[in-house]
């Protein structure tokens, strides 16, 4: 944080406090206590106390407008993923074609026959639009959430896809149905 924050910018910040809300309502709230700290850790002067001002407003009207929708019966919002969440990844044509390659390079080495210990790329061959479990390991919220991703594949290796959205085309994630 700076140095010394203006009593009115500190004053503001105190305003983005989202621990007494419920949970559902804190998952609205959060994003904009962090970018108001973000603003106050990197700006100066009597128009960030203004930005934080208009920053609160907003922030009241999305909690207000999610209490709302959950008064009504509306379902909630799906949740921003977390890192450690476990959602599917679908393999692009580029994906699959990197994949299969290591696999082939370490096979016609020999390696895995040599028995030398090396350890190299071995599974089943993957194709484009099949679905993979992936680990989240990193989230983007910018003006769409996008998230790094260690796709768990099918052998002793995994794939690193990055800054992927959620979607229902190769190339992004989506979260598992749950039966």
């Amino acid at each position: 944080m700076a140095a010394q924050l203006h009593p009115a910018t500190a004053q503001m910040l105190s305003n983005f406090r989202y621990d007494h809300l419920p949970a559902h309502l804190q998952e609205v709230s959060k994003p904009f206590h962090d970018l108001a700290h973000r603003l106050a850790e990197t700006l100066t002067g009597p128009e960030i106390t203004k930005a934080l001002d208009d920053l609160w407003k907003s922030k009241n009207w999305a909690v207000l407008a999610a209490s709302t929708a959950a008064l009504e019966g509306a379902p909630p919002a799906p949740a921003a993923p977390q890192a450690g969440d476990v959602v599917l990844y679908q393999l692009t044509e580029a994906d699959a074609a990197g994949i299969n390659r290591r696999r082939k390079d370490f096979h016609q080495a020999g390696s895995g026959e040599a028995r030398t210990g090396f350890v190299g790329h071995v599974g089943n061959w993957v194709a484009e639009g099949e679905y993979c479990p992936a680990i989240v390991v990193r989230v983007h919220v910018e003006s769409t959430v996008t998230c790094n991703l260690q796709v768990l594949l099918d052998g002793n290796d995994s794939y690193w896809a990055t800054s992927r959205a959620e979607g229902t085309e190769v190339g992004t994630w989506a979260w598992p149905e749950r039966v």
